[in-house]
């Protein structure tokens, strides 16, 4: 199965990513995620009643949603580790390539430390994406000036504590 051949060809580190992996960032998605993420837009309350305004400065506001960014994050996180064990199994099932665990290993390292740097590299992009998009504090208050808001119009954005990264 998939799960023993990461026990088998990663190490105890790369183990125990896995498992922070599924069990913190996966189930903590999927079980308050949704209920932090869910109303989003709804409850983003403009003090202005000219259509097309509260979209406009939510736009603004969220460029991306909160929960699409961090489920696209998992996602991308979780390919290197799964392209590698994939190229693992491969390699292994090939006739010619098994020989010694040592030799196996000493021949699959390169890749499992690209693999490693790989998702190193995008957990520091996905950094500075949510800086760069959000900041790391959700801000109660969102000032939009942006067309066709006929003035400077103040947006408040439901429970930004929750979503304060």
């Amino acid at each position: 199965s998939l799960l023993d051949a990461v026990q088998e060809h990663s190490p105890m580190v790369g183990r125990f990513w896995l498992v922070v992996m599924l069990l913190f960032r996966i189930l903590v998605l999927a079980t308050v995620g949704s209920d932090v993420f869910e109303d989003e837009q709804e409850e983003f309350v403009c003090n202005t009643q000219q259509p097309g305004c509260k979209p406009v400065c939510y736009d603004a506001a969220f460029p991306i949603s909160h929960y699409r960014f961090l489920v696209f994050h998992i996602v991308v996180l979780s390919a290197p580790a799964a392209l590698f064990v994939i190229f693992a199994v491969h390699q292994a099932a090939k006739p010619g390539h098994g020989g010694p665990p040592g030799q196996r290993a000493r021949r699959l390292q390169p890749f499992y430390v690209g693999s490693v740097v790989a998702r190193i590299t995008a957990e520091l992009a996905f950094l500075l994406g949510q800086a760069l998009l959000y900041g790391f504090r959700v801000q109660p208050l969102f000032v939009c000036r942006r067309r066709p808001c006929p003035h400077r119009v103040d947006c408040f954005v439901s429970r930004p504590t929750e979503k304060t990264v």
